[in-house]
């Protein structure tokens, strides 16, 4: 791993800075060597003078193999501008530490984003991604990207109740994204996932999940065992970091807990919204909303789950403000219980996408145990929660962090697992996954397969390849504080240098949908804008953009910044 060498002009802030970092990466579940920390607290590049040739661009990028063909790809694709990068490798936790953490993007940076299913209402991957406000250490909005008529618009879908407005607002939110050009969204990369169909049945395809991710609960649900083992063996790319449920907002993390810990709403098989922990909910008016917890629910301790319990959770989660569950006391100003199993909600302002990404986030906590804590705790984060307790489909069984987590299934849950089990194992290699499915080692491989890997567990009659489509996407961001990403002609320039399509086939075989240049994917029909495109590809576009801009090329080809 390379980390990015930069300076710090605030040697004098150093350490403060420096603590702060290391607080917000533990609040994420994420463990940085104290030196990285301090080498990603420098300053951004020396201005470049006008007139003279465009710096070397740094760009950051995850080790993972497909981000690593993606750059090889664009510095093929943008030498013809006289464009040179200084490409920097790292690992998610990289990434995290460098650019979410301390707002330090590069000139640019490339990341691909989950299908979670709070993601599926269009606000994250627009105000989340590109609001002003979110401009901000721990924000995703690290390519610094201001305009007032997008905010305007992103605030205003937000806060539209009338579905069919809202959709209006939604898809002229995404038009100043693609005019103004802040990130350079690729595609949407279908999920490849793989099992052995001779062994279990009852596989739940679901939109942005597949069939082996743990964003949607529901896609295990129906998991039948034909064989007397009755416990499933998945293998994954990735470990958790923490059993603290309060801890780490990382997608895999996170879903991988809301097995236990039920969230009051999720998805089902058509990746519509659907009560869980709850029975129902209803609308009060724009800012108050009744949730009816599920009658007889019980913690996996055998406790009943009772109003009590929900309230404290919300009253819990606004007294602590914990960074994982932000987007919870942000939303819920206060709790009031008003029947045997029902609680109302009184929200600070009007959120439109309120139960699609708070309740199908926030989780049922139990109150005898997160109010019972051991004390000398800065914050109930710290604390490891080494045997937890929720009130999911899933009980905890054992974790060995490196090796496998386990689970039991739930009979008291309302819909019975029709497993007895699970293991997930963390095998860091997908060319080992791949032979330990061959081999029957493992049942299931749910991470994403590339077509040719695909093709090749096809041919064994056992084992069967599941392809779906996602609303995750793979970006490149654009740092919009740094010369050239902060003139326009040069964004647009890349724009135009970029094929997505061609990309998208060589990297992935062609197994996803091209990004219409906006941050929802057209298969969204009820959100994506059908009005909008990306530029079209072309060499010469893109340097007739450069042109208009100012810029120029020297003898040699290099690109110039433009003249003063």
């Amino acid at each position: 791993m390379s980390a990015m060498r930069v300076t710090d002009p605030a040697r004098g802030q150093g350490a403060m800075r420096r603590r702060a970092v290391l607080q917000f990466l533990a609040a994420l579940g994420v463990t940085v060597p104290a030196g990285m920390v301090d080498a990603v607290l420098g300053a951004a590049a020396a201005q470049p003078a006008p007139g003279s040739p465009v710096p070397r661009l740094g760009v950051f990028t995850p080790t993972w193999p497909d981000m690593v063909e993606l750059w090889r790809q664009l510095s093929r694709d943008w030498a013809p501008l006289g464009i040179e990068l200084d490409i920097q490798q790292g690992t998610l936790d990289t990434f995290v530490a460098q650019v979410v953490a301390e707002q330090k993007l590069p000139h640019m940076g490339s990341m691909s984003w989950g299908g979670a299913p709070d993601r599926l209402d269009p606000d994250y991957f627009i105000s989340e991604m590109f609001h002003s406000r979110r401009d901000i250490k721990g924000g995703l909005n690290f390519g610094h990207y201001h305009s007032a008529e997008f905010d305007r618009l992103a605030d205003a879908q937000r806060a539209e109740t009338d579905v069919p407005k809202r959709q209006q607002l939604v898809r002229e939110a995404q038009r100043p994204i693609v005019e103004d050009s802040p990130a350079l969204i690729l595609f949407h990369r279908d999920i490849i996932h793989a099992y052995n169909k001779a062994r279990f049945s009852g596989v739940t395809p679901i939109f942005g999940n597949g069939i082996g991710f743990p964003y949607m609960p529901m896609a295990y649900m129906g998991l039948t065992p034909l064989t007397p083992r009755k416990f499933i063996k998945i293998t994954t790319i990735y470990d958790i970091a923490s059993l603290n449920p309060f801890l780490t907002p990382e997608i895999y993390n996170s879903t991988t807990l809301r097995l236990m810990y039920a969230t009051f709403v999720t998805r089902d098989a058509k990746a519509d919204l659907m009560p869980w922990a709850l029975e129902s909910w209803s609308i009060v008016d724009p800012k108050t909303v009744d949730i009816v917890l599920r009658p007889g629910s019980k913690f996996h301790d055998g406790k009943p789950a009772t109003v009590d319990d929900v309230k404290f959770t919300f009253d819990f989660i606004n007294k602590w403000k914990f960074p994982a569950l932000s987007r919870v006391s942000d939303a819920v100003e206060s709790a009031e219980i008003t029947g045997d199993h029902t609680v109302r909600l009184k929200l600070r302002t009007v959120y439109a996408p309120f139960v699609a990404n708070v309740l199908g986030y926030a989780f049922l906590a139990p109150k005898h145990i997160w109010e019972n804590l051991p004390s000398g705790l800065a914050t109930p984060a710290d604390w490891p929660n080494d045997h937890p307790v929720g009130s999911g489909p899933w009980r905890y069984g054992e974790w060995k962090k490196g090796e496998f987590i386990q689970f039991a299934a739930n009979p008291d849950f309302f819909i019975k697992p029709k497993l007895e089990g699970m293991v997930v194992m963390p095998v860091p290699q997908m060319e080992s996954m791949v032979g330990m499915l061959e081999r029957g080692d493992s049942d299931m491989l749910a991470w994403n397969l590339d077509m040719t890997l695909g093709a090749r567990i096809s041919k064994s009659a056992d084992l069967e390849v599941v392809r779906t489509p996602t609303h995750g996407q793979h970006e490149v961001r654009l740092n919009l504080a740094m010369p050239p990403c902060d003139n326009k002609a040069f964004r647009i320039a890349l724009q135009h240098a970029t094929d997505r399509k061609k990309l998208l086939d060589i990297i992935f075989s062609g197994a996803g949908t091209v990004s219409q240049g906006a941050p929802i994917t057209p298969a969204l029909t009820q959100w994506a804008n059908p009005d909008i495109q990306a530029p079209a590809p072309s060499i010469d576009q893109a340097r007739a953009a450069l042109k208009d801009g100012g810029f120029s090329w020297n003898g040699e080809g290099r690109l110039l910044m433009p003249a003063a």
